[in-house]
């Protein structure tokens, strides 16, 4: 009798024991999960959100990529695009305005808005316009010296453009004080200017520049291709968000070059995103993203890279310093795109 009260004792407490134990274990794991989730959580709530100033341009549409492939959010920030209709009264002054804390733009644009306002830092030299802005003359103009005393309608007449221009125009020995140019935003206001002899060029790009051409009214004397590098595109940066976040800016560097890598392998889903959301609104067929593509040189491989972002933006920026009469020492810390370089390194081993 006494046998069996011990036997039973000892596997009572042994059961005890194990119960106790298992329980003990079951709230570990429950409090385990419970932080966890926690820290999820927090890590989403508190993640600083930043807005990206950007319009419909095929290269800028690696933002997307970013967003919806989930990079940005991996490096723990989140990025609101804003899509502009406008490129300059929109994009260009939301950023100047303080409404966007990143911003996509023509890198001279850029430049020449550091020269009235030193706000912001040029970070990242992104692509560049290869054959997407058209340089075409009437058709009875066969020599561009023919041009002087004329007017010359432009998309824009900021910095990336003008200059663009005199680049064109000094291959015969002309300079933009030689002639008059005229801003008509609207492209379509611009191919009728054209069409009606008001204006003797443009500067322009598809879908409309192409018009004026197939109608034999107009024909193509130059491509931006025909001058590499010489409108380069890329990212800027609120000084205020560089100086206070800069883990934050190489997060944003490191979530655009992930999608860059991305897209390289990804072409058809790089459309497809840009069907869903950058070009929503329009019809656009692969064979026209193609088109739009060939237009713009995305850099997409490190030694592209590293020598547009060192080497070609110090060449830019300082032909384009002396074009707009700044001095060098001026703004030169105002672009640091050794930032991107560090940061492509690391991602396209």
């Amino acid at each position: 009798m006494l046998y069996y009260l011990i036997r039973n004792l000892i596997v009572n407490v042994e059961q005890f024991q194990y119960f106790l134990t298992t329980g003990i274990l079951i709230m570990m794991k429950k409090q385990l999960l419970l932080i966890t989730l926690l820290l999820v959580m927090s890590s989403s709530v508190f993640a600083k959100t930043y807005k990206l100033g950007i319009v419909e341009w095929l290269p800028w549409g690696i933002a997307y990529v970013a967003a919806e492939q989930g990079f940005w959010k991996a490096e723990g920030i989140e990025v609101q695009i804003k899509q502009f209709a406008d490129y300059e009264t929109e994009n260009l002054k939301a950023f100047e305005n303080g409404k966007t804390d990143f911003m996509l733009s023509m890198l001279g644009n850029a430049i020449e808005m550091l020269n009235k306002k030193p706000n912001h830092t040029i970070i990242y030299e992104s692509n560049w316009s290869h054959g997407g802005d058209f340089f075409i003359v009437h058709k009875d103009i066969t020599s561009l010296s023919q041009l002087k005393g004329k007017k010359i309608g432009l998309y824009t007449n900021s910095a990336p453009i003008s200059f663009f221009a005199s680049k064109v125009l000094a291959t015969d020995g002309l300079n933009v004080d030689d002639v008059k140019l005229l801003k008509i935003a609207n492209t379509k206001d611009l191919n009728s200017a054209f069409n009606k002899g008001r204006i003797s060029a443009i500067i322009s790009y598809d879908p409309e520049a192409s018009k004026v051409i197939k109608t034999g009214v107009g024909k193509l004397l130059y491509t931006s291709a025909d001058f590499a590098g010489i409108i380069p595109e890329g990212i800027s940066v609120q000084n205020t968000v560089l100086q206070n976040n800069p883990e934050d800016v190489k997060k944003f560097l490191r979530g655009w070059l992930q999608a860059i890598k991305w897209h390289n392998e990804n072409k058809q889903e790089f459309y497809a995103i840009l069907k869903r959301t950058m070009f929503k609104d329009s019809s656009y067929t692969d064979k026209d993203l193609d088109e739009l593509y060939a237009g713009s040189k995305i850099h997409t491989d490190l030694p592209t890279i590293i020598n547009r972002n060192q080497q070609g933006i110090l060449k830019y920026s300082e032909e384009l310093f002396a074009y707009l009469g700044i001095k060098v020492e001026q703004l030169k810390g105002n672009i640091q795109t050794k930032l991107s370089v560090n940061e492509a390194k690391l991602i396209f081993k």
